[in-house]
């Protein structure tokens, strides 16, 4: 049972994983420590070393009169002091007084962030912008209590508090993430870079201000994961932290088995899940392939209800719907990484997603595996999706395509790297490759999922679409041929970057495996004289043709230079500037380490999405690029700027 002081701090006790409202048990659940969670006020800390778990016990059987004479004790350093009151200056504090500034570019602490926040009026649209666009694919609080919350703090912000002020800026920052630049014109006003270089410091500087490194506030890392979710320079050392900073406050650990009280128990399901998707995703783009996080927690999966069903005071957790709730497409995706933990089958499949690729498990395992995960979501989700109704249709084409994307994967042409691949597989694989893109051109197509294109975009299948690419090098003609190049010119239709873009050396490699199959393609269709008026050069073919024969004539007339200058964000990290504010009220920052980091270019590589980041493969796919990506001024570009 969970210990409440005289100060209303509950000390919860985690003993293995325990059911919603039983006691707790004294058996361990394999790997999982015995901890304790401490709880005030919103914050909390969770103690899993034996000296600190030693040390509560002592403390809680001191006599009457002994008992903590203020939580901070425990809490101390967890949060920053809202009220001003001195803190105790440990070593660590006078060496670095803020841990936050190495993360973030920082302005002065009297600095007032109350000249970002748009105007009341403003607040509220997108405040909607985010429930209709953002919060139906990543929930991670009960949208009616933070409506409350921002109704308060909307006509007294110079009173809210840190952690929430935290908060709405990561909500701004997000809901002009999933706009376009015209629907910002048009409901703020301004363009949509300019919105979104000052809510994100404004949320940068929130964090900061609200100590995000010791918080213990959920607001606060709330703030930070949705930061990170929109961000498109964090990567996984950044999500590190709020992996961190999750088992600081023991959201690793289920609250039902602590015993808070039960509103709280799923915030935290939410949250922790959330968080287990970003650092899954950034670990596959970084190159580990793999979250250090593995079994090591026992958070179960947020409930499949309504927040209709859910307020701050109710005493027990809701009964699960049977079918569709508004959690259905984090569920999805949360159901598929569950899957696969908890598939142990030691002489097979054991469900991690190196197996999925490793060429020493059966491929006939692992469709086993697939199947058995593909009948779980049609049973429990997709059969009762309504195609009409937005966020149903978005769900089952993520589902279906991760489907797909998981075959991919577990037929993968690198596993016949020296023999090469049965034509039988070759076919399964170019065919789920084609389906994937179709998937994704359907979306980007329909009207009624334009306001989730923000996380389309980011999530485009680029491996399959380069296989697919290189595949029709040999295929050259045929009724699946054609499809697939209606596809491919639907991909550049929606996706005008992978043409414009020509310093980004992934796309100009996209480009020279594009006119290698068009080529192919032509050259098929010139020993058919009756085909001949059928082979006129799509646009892009056209266009990439075009650049190829400018950046060659740069190559042969301005020598390159052997020692080209980078400029980066280290010119603003030297002299006056460095002390300056980052933010510079144009719609432009510099200073932090974020920005510093290049754009993923392969996102959604999650393993609740299947995909297996192989570089060798790219490596092979991409060889053979003869040109050379030139700026302008004739230097050689290798990476993207």
């Amino acid at each position: 049972m969970g210990i409440v002081t005289s100060d209303d701090t509950v000390v919860g006790t985690h003993r293995g994983s325990g059911q919603a409202g039983s006691k707790t048990e004294e058996a361990r659940s394999p790997g999982i420590e015995t901890g304790r969670l401490i709880t005030k006020q919103g914050m909390s800390r969770y103690l899993e070393n034996n000296l600190w778990t030693s040390l509560s016990d002592e403390v809680q059987s001191l006599p009457l009169g002994y008992h903590l004479r203020d939580p901070k004790e425990i809490l101390q350093g967890s949060s920053e002091d809202e009220k001003g009151e001195a803190q105790i200056q440990t070593a660590s504090n006078m060496i670095c007084p803020d841990g936050g500034v190495l993360l973030f570019a920082s302005c002065p602490k009297n600095t007032s962030l109350s000249a970002l926040h748009p105007q009341p009026v403003y607040i509220f649209r997108l405040w909607q912008t985010f429930l209709d666009n953002v919060n139906p694919l990543v929930t991670l609080f009960h949208a009616p209590t933070m409506q409350q919350l921002i109704l308060e703090a909307s006509g007294n912000l110079d009173n809210v508090s840190k952690g929430r002020e935290a908060l709405i800026f990561a909500i701004y920052s997000s809901a002009v993430t999933s706009l376009s630049n015209a629907d910002c014109e048009s409901i703020i006003g301004e363009a949509k870079q300019a919105l979104l270089a000052r809510y994100q410091f404004g949320t940068q500087q929130a964090l900061i201000s609200a100590g995000f490194l010791k918080s213990s506030d959920l607001a606060v890392l709330q703030a930070y994961v949705l930061f990170l979710y929109y961000d498109a320079h964090s990567l996984w050392i950044l999500t590190g932290v709020a992996v961190r900073i999750g088992q600081r406050v023991g959201l690793h650990r289920d609250g039902a088995s602590l015993e808070l009280p039960r509103f709280e128990v799923e915030m935290r399901r939410r949250l922790w899940w959330q968080i287990v998707l970003l650092d899954s995703r950034t670990a596959k783009l970084s190159g580990p392939g793999t979250s250090v996080l593995a079994n090591l927690w026992d958070t179960k999966l947020p409930l499949n209800v309504n927040d209709s069903d859910l307020n701050p005071v109710m005493k027990e957790l809701p009964v699960e719907h049977t079918g569709i709730t508004e959690m259905v497409f984090c569920l999805l995706r949360y159901e598929v990484g569950e899957f696969f933990r908890h598939s142990n089958s030691k002489d097979a499949f054991d469900g991690s997603w190196q197996k999925l690729s490793n060429t020493a498990v059966p491929p006939a395992d692992k469709d086993r595996a697939i199947d058995e995960l593909e009948r779980l979501l049609e049973n429990k989700f997709l059969r009762y999706c309504d195609p009409l109704i937005p966020l149903h249709f978005i769900s089952a084409i993520v589902a279906r395509s991760a489907i797909r994307k998981m075959r991919f994967v577990a037929h993968h042409p690198r596993r016949y790297a020296d023999q090469g691949a049965p034509q039988k597989e070759k076919n399964m694989i170019f065919s789920n490759s084609l389906k994937m893109i179709e998937y994704d051109n359907l979306v980007q197509s329909t009207k009624r999922t334009q306001k989730f294109l923000w996380h389309v975009n980011v999530h485009f299948e680029m491996d399959a679409f380069v296989y697919m690419l290189s595949e029709l090098r040999l295929r050259t003609a045929g009724d699946l041929e054609d499809r697939a190049w209606r596809q491919v010119n639907e991909v550049f239709e929606h996706h005008p970057e992978m043409i414009t873009e020509t310093k980004n050396a992934l796309y100009l490699g996209i480009s020279n495996l594009t006119i290698k199959a068009w080529e192919a393609r032509e050259a098929e269709f010139a020993r058919q004289p009756q085909n001949a008026s059928e082979v006129a050069p799509p646009h892009f073919i056209s266009t990439f043709s075009s650049q190829r024969m400018i950046a060659k004539a740069a190559q042969a007339t301005i020598p390159l230079a052997t020692n080209a200058s980078f400029t980066g964000p280290a010119e603003y990290m030297s002299g006056e500037q460095q002390a300056t504010c980052p933010y510079q009220g144009d719609g432009t920052s510099s200073g932090d380490i974020s920005s510093g980091l290049d754009p993923p270019l392969l996102s959604g590589s999650l393993p609740t999405e299947s995909s297996a980041m192989d570089w060798a493969y790219w490596d092979d796919l991409l060889q053979g690029c003869d040109l050379q990506a030139l700026d302008g001024r004739g230097q050689q570009i290798f990476c993207s700027e």
